[in-house]
């Protein structure tokens, strides 16, 4: 079906959105905002007009709305979302076709359906149009990070002043759209569309429209006071990275952060703000801050409170509805988030403290939401709950959990199953030398738990996925822990265990030549020790039993694997392949032990362990 062109059509205004036209066009047109969607191709069932397409139109909705209202290409696609999406990535993540994902907008701050205004706007720039029709409703004021008005420096405005309704938020009987009372035509697009709570009803039996002007309460730009000079701030900086531009070589903003994180970690930062109030008072810069952030949480803690107990409040992630309380929540966020990229201990000195506060005052579930949120990895390795060094893993096992503990050079390929025995002696000696000569095994697990510390620090995740990064199986990994722990925790010597991971770290962080040791265990994943290699190395060892079975040679390759690796020989391919066939592993494991055992190494023996070490330091540089 063609669709037919309006007979007189209204040119889009900078940054207006699709329910903005849509009442202009009415109220000259002089017909209901349903009777103009029906024309432009934009309706449904019952007249519908639906709250997705604010997000973005389908391309035969697009292409009815362009032929109805005389657009040019693209203009109708600027009249929603979609272009925003790209920069404001909380939009990026809704998922369209059906009412609760409008729902879940609200609380994963996408966008609220219900428009902010400033009036001055919305009175027009004195032009012939504006002042015909009234100036635009802007997309970004349905945006929850905007809260301010920089063009008349002035908070927005969320309520009719004469009935208390929002603009666009429908009634108890009315689904939400993109239009409250729909149906309803000539109203002016500054005028309220909410019926009043109190009157008499009329002939349909509604009560009156309120039908108040929302620009009446324009004001004169001044100077802003102290507090709204800084919100207004805030709000340019917003704006800026809703419509980002490259920057000037000549200029640099000292709170730039990476585009793609700048938003989910302002909205991070604020949700922790909220949840550790009001530890997190101290971020808010002044007292009248303060006191806004605190009537906000007043409310948002009896939403909460009134909540059947066990039961999550659906909007109790949301926005704070009120411009005031909203614009100094983020500004308290971004006190706290300070000069990201610049300064990440610090940044987790200051986060920290309230994600014990609200780890600890809120439900399980609240650090799994921000493990969900792909904030900046700045901002995760400061969020992270940590225990001796590593991420809790709290029972969620989500991709974006998996935060480095630090900035590394190095990466968790360049890290062995167990830390070299020279980089043991080089890093470790204020350690080892607290140990009794008696624990002869604590080496070997501090090796062990020393590479899960790298793991963490250059691939993040929990003890458990740093082990399986390694093929360090868990249940070896929980006993190289507790050894450790029962060994250092009582003297308090985990510190000196920490320091020693670093200085490893700031090694390998400064080393060009770095050793790919996953690279090595994938070539040596399926090899054995060539038999005609292994005569070579048996040779002349007359008082060695045994040197051409099978269990010699198994026992060669794990030891050889182990050397060039820096592997426990236990987990070798070699010996996995005899657990997956179900044949015992003991005769090797026991021919490895009468090798490496320091009782044992003389003779014969001494002589083949030096040439498998010899053998393997060779087989290594040629290993990619």
């Amino acid at each position: 079906m063609t669709t037919r062109p309006l007979a007189r059509s209204l040119a889009p205004l900078p940054e207006e959105s699709l329910p903005g036209l849509l009442l202009r066009l009415a109220y000259r047109l002089d017909r209901s905002p349903a009777r103009i969607a029906t024309l432009c191709g934009l309706s449904r069932h019952q007249h519908r007009l639906p709250a997705e397409y604010f997000i973005d139109l389908p391309a035969e909705a697009t292409k009815a709305l362009e032929a109805a209202a005389s657009l040019r290409v693209g203009e109708a696609a600027a009249l929603t979302l979609s272009a925003i999406a790209t920069a404001y990535q909380p939009l990026a993540t809704l998922r369209l076709g059906g009412s609760r994902n409008m729902a879940s907008a609200r609380r994963t701050w996408a966008l609220s359906l219900s428009s902010r205004y400033c009036p001055n706007c919305l009175a027009g720039d004195g032009s012939a149009i504006q002042n015909a029709y009234g100036g635009p409703w802007r997309l970004r004021w349905h945006l929850p990070v905007s809260f301010a008005c920089t063009t008349h420096s002035r908070l927005l405005k969320q309520e009719c002043p004469q009935c208390g309704g929002h603009p666009n938020r429908p009634s108890n009987a009315e689904r939400q759209g993109l239009i409250t009372q729909r149906a309803i035509a000539g109203l002016h697009p500054a005028q309220c569309r909410h019926h009043l709570a109190s009157g008499p009803a009329g002939a349909s039996g509604h009560s009156p429209l309120c039908a108040a002007w929302l620009d009446q309460t324009a004001c004169v730009s001044e100077r802003p006071e102290s507090d709204l000079g800084m919100m207004l701030a805030l709000q340019r900086r917003i704006d800026r990275h809703l419509t980002p531009t490259k920057p000037s070589p000549t200029t640099s903003d000292k709170y730039s952060a990476p585009e793609q994180h700048f938003f989910p970690d302002l909205i991070a930062a604020a949700q922790l703000i909220r949840l550790s109030w009001p530890d997190s008072a101290r971020f808010a810069a002044t007292t009248i801050l303060a006191d806004r952030i605190a009537r906000h949480m007043a409310t948002w803690t009896a939403l909460r409170e009134g909540c059947s107990p066990g039961k999550r409040v659906r909007d109790a992630w949301a926005a704070p509805e009120d411009p005031a309380e909203c614009g100094a929540l983020l500004l308290a966020a971004d006190a706290l988030l300070g000069d990201r990229g610049q300064d990440g201990p610090a940044l987790r000195e200051r986060i920290q403290p309230l994600t014990v506060t609200a780890f600890t005052r809120n439900g399980a579930h609240t650090g799994a939401a921000f493990r969900r949120m792909d904030v900046s990895p700045d901002l995760a390795r400061a969020l992270a709950q940590r225990s001796l060094g590593f991420n809790r893993a709290g029972g969620h096992h989500h991709a974006k959990q998996r935060v480095p503990s630090r900035q590394c050079h190095f990466g968790i390929e360049h890290v062995p199953a167990l830390l070299p025995e020279g980089w043991i002696r080089a890093h470790f000696g204020d350690l080892t030398s607290q140990w009794s000569t008696r624990d002869v095994w604590n080496p070997r697990h501090l090796r062990r738990v020393a590479s899960l510390k790298l793991v963490a620090m250059a691939g993040g995740g929990a003890w458990p996925q740093c082990a399986e990064i390694l093929g360090t199986p868990w249940i070896t990994a929980q006993r190289s822990l507790t050894v450790l722990k029962r060994s250092l925790l009582p003297g308090n010597l985990w510190p000196l265990l920490d320091t020693a991971v670093e200085t490893v770290a700031k090694g390998l962080d400064a080393d060009t030549l770095r050793v790919d040791f996953a690279a090595r265990r994938r070539a040596l994943s399926t090899w054995q020790i060539p038999i005609e290699d292994l005569a070579a190395l048996t040779a002349g060892l007359v008082r060695l039993t045994n040197v051409e079975s099978p269990t010699t040679r198994t026992a060669a390759t794990a030891l050889v694997w182990a050397r060039v690796t820096q592997g426990d020989h236990l987990h070798s391919p070699a010996i996995e392949a005899l657990r997956k066939a179900q044949q015992s592993t003991k005769p090797v494991v026991a021919a490895i032990g009468q090798l490496q055992t320091p009782s044992n190494r003389r003779g014969a023996r001494l002589d083949f362990l030096q040439r498998i070490n010899d053998y393997a330091d060779g087989l290594a540089p040629g290993l990619h």
